[in-house]
């Protein structure tokens, strides 16, 4: 008591191993500290999920297009145009998409409410999540569009 604050910290600061802040200062950087540490979390593990939905519907989809091989080799062999098949692969690809989009929409309109803490979900969060669910979607389905596109339409007749 009855000491100067800023010669105090002054001393102190001068000193090798520490640093000095004030109550101010403690306050921003534990605020900060926490919720930096938190957002780069989240952020880690939306790239993790994001990259590993891209990959397990990228793998749906290609077993989906080689059960339809033999289709596809006849398809070819009518005569459809190469468009019309890469339009058919997309079309399964953005309908899976619009599924998972619309269960985890329901399923979190449910659970919400339920959870521990608040979940601020906004119109544009939600519009950002639809566009990557696209993206997702037609970058999973290059795979299944890929092996399609090498399918030999002699071979439905072998």
């Amino acid at each position: 008591d009855g000491a100067d604050p800023a010669a105090v910290a002054a001393t102190v600061a001068a000193w090798p191993d520490v640093s000095v802040h004030t109550r101010a200062e403690q306050e921003q950087l534990l605020v900060h500290g926490m919720i930096e540490k938190a957002r780069r979390q989240i952020g880690l593990f939306l790239v993790l999920l994001v990259i590993i939905s891209t990959l397990i519907m990228a793998l749906i989809l290609y077993t989906l297009t080689l059960e339809k091989l033999h289709d596809i080799a006849m398809l070819k062999l009518m005569g459809a145009r190469n468009p019309m098949i890469i339009g058919l692969i997309l079309q399964q690809a953005l309908l899976l998409g619009a599924l998972g989009f619309g269960l985890a929409g329901a399923l979190g309109h449910w659970v919400f409410p339920r959870f521990p803490r608040r979940v601020l979900i906004t119109s544009h969060d939600v519009w950002t999540l639809a566009l990557m669910v696209m993206g997702i979607s037609v970058l999973a389905s290059l795979l299944g569009i890929w092996k399609a596109m090498r399918v030999e339409p002699n071979k439905v007749l072998s």
